[in-house]
C-alpha cells in the first residue's frame, strides 16, 4: 500500500507541476486587466453581507492515512461552530461526509465516492455547483477547508474564503501605465471571460493539493505502519526465543535431575 500511494502521489504531483504555470500565467493575466481608476464587475467577484455562506469541505474516501481526515473534520467542526451563518455544506469524500453527518449536519450535496468518476469531471461538476450557488445569490460567501501542500511532504489544513474571489491588480503591472495592450475583444469581455476560466484553474490546484496529500499522509502512514509491524515481530521473535530457551533449560534440567536420581539408587 505504501508503494501505491507513493505512485499516485507521484503521478499528482506531476500534474500540478504542469498545471500551476497555467494557473499563474492566467492570474498574471487577470491582473494586468485590473485598474484602480476602471473597476471591472463580474457576478464572481460580487461583495455581500454575509448573510448566509457555503462551507465546501474536503476528504478522502478511504482510511488507512493517519490523522488526515480526522484534523480536516475536526477543522470543519471548529469552523461551524464558530461561524453560524454557514447553512449549506458541500461535501467531497465518504470519511468526511459521514463524520459530519454523525455530528447532526446536513449536506446540500455530497460526493461520497469521488473514485466512481473521472478526476476532472468531478472537478468541473463541483466548481458549477459552488459558482451557481453564489451568482444566483443562495449564499454570500464560499469557504473551503482543504490540505494545502506546502512542498518537502508537508501539509498544512487550510480554510480559505473561495468566493467572492479575490483579486488583487499587481504592482507596476496596470494596463494603462504599463505596456501599450491593444486589446481584442473588448477589455470588459476578456475580463468577463477569464474570471471564471481562474476559478476553475483554482479549483483545480486546491484538488490537485488535496490529493497530493491524502496520497502524502497514505505513504507516510503506511511507512510507519510497516516499521511498526517489524518491529513487533523481533519483539516477538525475541519473546518466542526466550519461551523456547526457558523450556530447553526446564528439559535439560529435569534430564540432569533425573539422571542424578538414577546414580543414587
Amino acid at each position: 500500500m505504501e508503494m501505491v500511494a507513493a505512485s499516485k502521489l507521484k503521478r499528482f504531483q506531476k500534474l500540478r507541476e504542469q498545471a500551476t504555470p497555467y494557473a499563474e500565467a492566467l492570474e498574471g493575466i487577470l491582473n494586468r486587466l485590473l485598474s484602480a481608476d476602471m473597476p471591472l464587475e463580474h457576478p464572481l467577484l460580487e461583495k455581500r453581507e454575509e448573510k448566509k455562506s457555503a462551507l465546501l469541505v474536503i476528504t478522502s474516501d478511504t482510511g488507512l492515512c493517519g490523522s488526515y481526515n480526522h484534523v480536516l473534520v475536526g477543522e470543519a467542526k471548529k469552523f461551524l461552530q464558530t461561524n453560524p451563518k454557514t447553512q449549506v455544506l458541500v461535501g467531497v469524500g465518504k470519511i468526511g461526509v459521514n463524520a459530519l453527518s454523525r455530528a447532526g449536519h446536513t449536506w446540500f450535496q455530497d460526493f461520497p465516492d469521488t473514485h466512481a468518476v473521472p478526476f476532472e469531471f468531478m472537478i468541473t461538476e463541483i466548481g458549477l455547483l459552488i459558482e451557481d450557488l453564489f451568482s444566483e445569490k443562495k449564499v454570500d460567501a464560499v469557504y473551503a477547508i482543504y490540505p494545502h501542500f506546502t512542498g518537502r511532504s508537508v501539509y498544512h489544513v487550510t480554510t480559505e474564503k473561495l468566493l467572492p474571489f479575490p483579486l488583487k491588480a499587481t504592482a507596476g503591472e496596470r494596463l494603462e501605465t504599463s505596456s501599450p495592450y491593444i486589446l481584442e475583444p473588448s477589455r470588459e469581455a476578456l475580463f468577463a471571460r477569464l474570471v471564471p476560466i481562474v476559478f476553475a484553474a483554482k479549483m483545480r490546484m486546491i484538488f490537485m493539493e488535496s490529493m497530493i496529500s491524502e496520497h502524502m499522509a497514505r505513504m507516510n502512514a503506511m511507512h510507519q505502519a510497516t516499521e511498526n509491524a517489524k518491529e513487533l515481530i523481533d519483539t516477538l521473535v525475541l519473546l518466542r526465543n526466550k519461551i523456547r530457551q526457558a523450556a530447553i533449560t526446564k528439559e535439560l534440567i529435569e534430564i540432569v535431575s533425573g539422571s542424578q536420581a538414577l546414580k543414587t539408587t
